[in-house]
């Protein structure tokens, strides 16, 4: 047994072997390319393109593996659950109540109509609510007795 050329792919096969195990071209049965007349051809081949040996040949890998799921140590649920908890109660002031953030003062202050009402909110005061409703009363009576031009 030796090894011999394909005349297909051009790589090394045994010579026992019917068909190239690389390209799957057939092989006369006894026949070596040192054998085979130029002139004699029992297959027709359509060829392939010669490689190029300076580049490495690839071959399609298998699909990698789907990732396994990311498994978080308990403690660190626990840290997640306790930060979200502690997110959805509002930050009371010592006295027990919510304090009116900056952007709510100046925009109930600039546009009462609209934004007095995130006043309604839990944990707002009373007091909170009566100022806040308060100025949107005003602006509407000042509003109601101002001249209008059409006489």
């Amino acid at each position: 047994m030796a090894l011999i050329e394909c005349y297909e792919c051009k790589r090394s096969i045994s010579s026992e072997a019917t068909a190239c195990i690389h390209c799957g071209a057939p092989m006369a049965e006894g026949q070596t390319r040192a054998a085979q007349p130029a002139s004699a051809a029992s297959t027709i081949s359509f060829g392939s393109l010669p490689r190029n040996k300076a580049v490495p040949e690839t071959f399609a890998a298998a699909p990698a593996p789907a990732p396994e799921p990311k498994v978080m140590p308990a403690a660190a649920g626990r840290r997640r659950r306790q930060q979200a908890e502690r997110a959805a109660v509002p930050q009371l002031d010592a006295d027990g109540v919510r304090p009116v953030e900056g952007w709510l003062k100046i925009m109930a202050f600039l546009m009462p109509m609209i934004f007095v009402w995130f006043l309604l909110r839990s944990g707002h005061s009373l007091k909170q609510r009566l100022f806040g409703f308060g100025w949107l009363g005003l602006l509407i009576l000042a509003s109601t007795l101002s001249p209008n031009g059409s006489h």
